[in-house]
């Protein structure tokens, strides 16, 4: 099964373009290439609004998806309202209180869908997490969630605005027989972590890139990223599509 995963697509009002950045075309474009790589479905990542949740830019996103030939699925990121979203999205069947998160197999492969949009979550959410993965905690999990589950050396974000309960992620699955692989955004970075039986791939935004290093924000480039992952019987693989890196920081 093969899955495309865009994040980090900040869109604000109609004819807004943050940093110049014409963040709604950004968008269309990463839809326009996915029969690149012919997926089966489609998650996008969290951060769909740029500052705070808007009722107008989801029903505008909504549209746009409900034209593609395959599933999706939205998890919601620290920009984001998680009631509005499951209430314009149709998910309100997996609200619990004000989180939007759930579980799907996909093609027998078993992916959760966490919400992180306070940059940690609820007790109920944990509780729901250690139940699912006790229970399958003799397979493989594919976890999507808008923070990587640690940090990532990545200076500004780690300090700035990290998820806050890396350490208790960690304690819940290190101890596993299984491989935990998380699809994360929110660094605006390409980057692969792994820590022990854990391994973060953390995508890059649809609206800009960062630094790795600097101790505050620094835009390295405004290529566009697309995920590409690849359940197979052999494992995950994964690669990041590029459509537009020749835009970069002179």
């Amino acid at each position: 099964m093969r899955i495309a995963f865009i994040t980090d697509p900040h869109i604000g009002a109609h004819g807004e373009k943050p940093q110049g950045v014409d963040v709604r075309r950004n968008f269309l474009d990463a839809l326009a290439f996915l029969p690149e790589i012919k997926p089966n479905g489609l998650v996008i990542g969290g951060d769909i609004c740029k500052q705070t949740g808007d009722r107008a830019t989801y029903k505008w996103v909504k549209e746009q998806l409900d034209k593609l030939p395959f599933p999706y699925y939205v998890i919601a990121g620290n920009h984001d309202d998680s009631v509005m979203m499951a209430e314009v999205f149709n998910r309100t069947h997996d609200l619990r209180g004000t989180e939007l998160y759930y579980a799907l197999p996909l093609e027998g492969r078993p992916v959760l869908f966490l919400d992180t949009a306070k940059g940690e979550m609820s007790p109920e959410q944990w509780t729901w997490l250690r139940e699912y993965v006790a229970a399958l905690r003799h397979n493989n999990l594919l976890v999507f969630m808008h923070h990587p589950p640690m940090r990532a050396d990545v200076m500004y974000m780690d300090q700035h605005d990290p998820f806050r309960q890396s350490d208790e992620f960690y304690d819940l699955v290190k101890d596993l027989t299984c491989h935990i692989v998380v699809v994360c955004g929110h660094y605006h970075v390409e980057k692969t972590v792994q820590r022990s039986n854990l391994l973060a791939l953390i995508t890059p935004s649809t609206y800009l890139q960062m630094k790795h290093d600097p101790p505050s924000v620094v835009i390295d480039n405004y290529g566009i990223a697309v995920r590409e992952i690849n359940l197979t019987s052999h494992g995950t693989n994964s690669t990041v599509h590029y459509i537009n890196l020749a835009k970069t920081i002179g």
